[in-house]
């Protein structure tokens, strides 16, 4: 699956999105996001409501956290606030260099984290996304 398919699939979800824990496996290369995220339609009455979700970023070629914004250091909460997006030449650089040598189906996408003002990014063979709870409240 690609983030592209994704974000058609769920065309709210990955705005304002919320990591609430993230693990990185390098031995089996595997990074899980375990997120909060709306999976309902925009235009549905219940557009707004969060649901928790797990994302298996499988066989990843790369997973990079840019370090915060300086001004950003201080800030701490359980949980980080994202908007998921495809991965962006503009914005990381080196994606031109390696998209090339990428299968066309990878799963690439950059997280821009708004209480760091700066992005995660990643690349993996493939992805999976599981829902795990209906009507999480996003609070949690």
């Amino acid at each position: 699956m690609t983030f592209e398919e994704l974000d058609q699939r769920f065309p709210n979800g990955f705005v304002d999105a919320e990591i609430r824990n993230l693990s990185v496996d390098y031995r089996n290369r595997t990074v899980v996001l375990e997120m909060n995220l709306r999976g309902n339609p925009p235009d549905s009455a219940k557009r707004d409501e969060y649901r928790r979700a797990t994302l298996t970023a499988r066989g990843f070629y790369y997973f990079s956290m840019e370090p915060p914004d300086p001004e950003h250091l201080h800030i701490q909460r359980p949980k980080i606030t994202v908007d998921g997006f495809s991965e962006d030449s503009a914005n990381f650089h080196l994606i031109q260099h390696l998209k090339t040598d990428l299968h066309v189906d990878t799963f690439i996408c950059r997280f821009f984290v708004h209480d760091w003002n700066s992005f995660i990014h990643i690349a993996a063979k493939d992805a999976e996304f599981l829902w795990t709870e209906h009507g999480a409240s996003g609070d949690n």
